[in-house]
């Protein structure tokens, strides 16, 4: 799987019990009931150019009914998401969630649209989706390349919003949504599960990977990571790679203290590899 990186970081991969590949993505079941969809590094020729590569998502399995989270970059992602879903369960999907407003994370939120699903998201982020959207309309209107990537897909915001943190609890399963996100991550939320210590952390955190979130307010960034530290949870699902622990997250944290450190971090030249060292072998490196 390729990464963009110039610099840094391969992080410690978490061993899962449960794996189920397509050749395209893989499902893992991270605690019981909880499940991660992670992707193939694959560019996309359908939906918008700017999210050409999907993201993660996850579903959380309840007896009342399923929740998702994130829905990736395209409705054909979503349809391989919901199918998995359907492998294990017939229960209707009550719950769509939003981490934020990034295409890679709600383009594919039209089919569960089609189900009468709930959409949340963050107030903010909502905000921050309506801008998006304007803004992949005009480029629309200016380039027919897109327009013709975009054919077909219909661009779906959450019909329901919350400020600062919200309680889900279908068939008594505790979800909550909470708005952590800082300065120019203002409206990204995270989904903890308390009594499984998971936190799906959307585009906060990856794993193995250099993060394809740009680093204009990096100092929000690791505020934020600082914050989300302390939730209690055990596992961290990440936007690309598996699941990790306290100190996957950390390090990942560490490494963007390390990049604000550098009097230049803007000069630095990403470019394709497999893999890239760890942020520890990165400063013993300097």
């Amino acid at each position: 799987m390729s990464c963009l990186v110039a610099i840094v970081t391969a992080f410690c991969l978490l061993p899962t019990a449960f794996c189920f590949s397509s050749g395209l993505y893989e499902v893992i079941e991270v605690k019981p009931h909880v499940f991660l969809w992670e992707p193939e590094d694959i560019i996309y020729q359908t939906g918008d150019p700017q999210f050409n590569r999907a993201t993660a998502a996850g579903f959380i399995i309840t007896s009342e009914g399923v929740v998702v989270v994130n829905t990736t970059n395209n409705p054909l992602n979503a349809r391989d998401l919901l199918y998995e879903i359907r492998e294990r369960t017939s229960l209707p999907v009550k719950y769509v969630i939003n981490t934020d407003w990034r295409g890679d994370h709600m383009l594919g939120n039209e089919v569960f649209v089609d189900l009468e699903a709930t959409m949340l998201a963050a107030s903010v982020a909502k905000v921050k989706m309506q801008e998006y959207g304007r803004d992949l309309d005009r480029r629309m209107n200016e380039d027919s390349r897109i327009q013709a990537r975009m054919r077909g897909i219909h661009f779906s915001l959450p019909n329901q919003t919350f400020d600062q943190q919200m309680a889900l609890r279908p068939g008594g399963v505790d979800i909550r949504l909470l708005d952590v996100g800082k300065g120019a991550l203002a409206g990204t939320a995270v989904v903890y599960l308390p009594d499984a210590k998971v936190l799906f952390l959307g585009g906060l955190y990856n794993l193995g990977v250099i993060p394809r979130w740009g680093l204009s307010d990096i100092r929000a960034w690791i505020d934020t990571l600082r914050q989300v530290e302390s939730i209690g949870a055990e596992t961290f699902v990440p936007d690309q790679g598996p699941p990790g622990d306290k100190g996957d997250l950390t390090e990942f944290r560490e490494f963007l203290e390390w990049v604000a450190e550098q009097t230049e971090p803007s000069v630095l030249l990403w470019k394709p590899c497999s893999r890239a060292p760890s942020a520890r072998m990165v400063k013993a490196q300097e």
